[in-house]
């Protein structure tokens, strides 16, 4: 390439540029495509005890937040059997009571037969040896009474918490999509899903 043609195509270049003025524009173009949404999370709500339904606080559409109350649940016959295990651990607590007062006067009847047995003759070497074997039967007994009483109160403490379960909360954020359950329904692990 020679000097000249260099030049013409240097001129010719710088000839050819033009400026124009910089416009911001919306693009106003939409394109529509086939997609399916799924959500991040889903989940069946069940009841975990048994109960009917007294109160849906949520309907398709629901915004909820985790830990939100969403149904509630009653079952009577969980109260009952709840109040029933309270009164049955008053009932073993009284006999626990009373198992230690008779525990204490046969402890103090042995002491003062032992006292008494200073004396020859004053008493029986048998009559010490049965009272020391009431003393020992009545600390079995209240050990055993000891056992019941908790037994009984672990019995009412589980029912406390599956009481618990009769408020049904939402278990992460989110929306509710279906509404299966209305007020009066039964409800429970068996019987289907409620949203």
């Amino acid at each position: 390439m020679n000097a000249r043609n260099l030049i013409f195509l240097v001129s010719t270049l710088a000839a050819a540029q033009e400026t124009t003025a910089v416009v911001t524009k919306v693009i106003d173009r939409k394109l529509k495509l086939p997609a399916e949404i799924l959500p991040y999370q889903s989940v069946d709500i069940v009841a975990r005890v048994q109960g009917f339904v007294e109160r849906v606080i949520v309907d398709r559409g629901s915004i909820v937040h985790q830990g939100e109350l969403l149904i509630e649940l009653k079952a009577p016959e969980m109260k009952a059997q709840l109040a029933e295990h309270e009164a049955k651990a008053l009932a073993i607590e009284s006999q626990r009571a009373e198992a230690e007062a008779k525990q204490a006067a046969m402890e103090a009847t042995l002491n003062r037969l032992k006292e008494a047995a200073k004396t020859p003759g004053a008493i029986a070497a048998n009559e010490i040896v049965q009272y020391e074997k009431g003393v020992e039967a009545q600390k079995a007994l209240i050990r055993s009474i000891q056992t019941q009483a908790a037994a009984a109160r672990a019995s009412a403490s589980a029912l406390n918490e599956m009481l618990e379960y009769l408020d049904i909360s939402a278990p992460f954020d989110g929306i509710i999509t279906e509404r299966k359950v209305h007020p009066g329904a039964l409800a429970g692990p068996t019987a289907g899903m409620l949203l």
